[in-house]
């Protein structure tokens, strides 16, 4: 069998063309695939970063949240209330007879009688601000919710949101908790190894149904 050659109009031979890459288109696809893998894992920190400070506000805000609804219902159904201070344990609770009517304790008589009674207090001697209930029918004290902020929690208001300087039937009971919670429990923040933490505050009123 005879081979032939073809040849262009120069007279040169043709030679097969082989398929390829050039060291520089493999630099360049190297390079963009290296862009790419290091976007996605940004993104995937990022996320992650997203996620967890999503999930921190919304765990410490959603406990709060339990304490002062049930504290709320625990209002209106009372006989009677009354804001005073305690400080230390509940055993140290007085009333607020002089002044207006703010402390960081709140008891409360569901009924006429003066046992079984509940009493909400802020406990600082462990050095993160516990709010406690002591139920004296339990004979049992509740850690309700930590890293409480503020010292007055409690206090006693007229419709309008004045406090008042003495207890009245009509009066509104104000509760409020500022809370300090870490905000980044897992992440490093910028170039150092320190975290920081965020402020949260949850604010309500209640008052009793039946007005004796």
């Amino acid at each position: 069998m005879k081979t032939t050659t073809t040849k262009d109009p120069s007279g040169l031979k043709l030679r097969c063309a082989r398929a390829g890459f050039s060291l520089l288109e493999m630099v360049l696809v190297a390079g963009i695939f290296a862009i790419l893998v290091t976007w996605m894992v940004s993104s995937q920190l990022y996320g992650m970063r997203v996620y967890t400070i999503a999930e921190t506000k919304l765990v410490a805000t959603a406990g709060a949240r339990q304490v002062i609804s049930s504290l709320r219902d625990q209002i209106r159904e009372a006989n009677s209330v009354y804001v005073g201070n305690c400080s230390s344990s509940w055993k140290t609770y007085a009333d607020v007879t002089n002044g207006l009517m703010q402390g960081n304790a709140l008891e409360i008589y569901p009924t006429a009688s003066t046992n079984p009674f509940l009493i909400c207090y802020l406990d600082s001697t462990t050095g993160t601000n516990r709010l406690m209930l002591y139920n004296s029918g339990l004979g049992m004290t509740n850690d309700l919710c930590d890293y409480i902020t503020n010292q007055l929690v409690f206090d006693a208001e007229d419709a309008y949101g004045n406090i008042l300087t003495s207890n009245v039937d009509n009066r509104v009971i104000g509760i409020t908790m500022q809370l300090s919670q870490w905000e980044y429990p897992i992440a490093r923040m910028g170039n150092t190894n320190f975290n920081y933490y965020n402020f949260y505050q949850l604010r309500t009123r209640a008052t009793r149904r039946a007005i004796n």
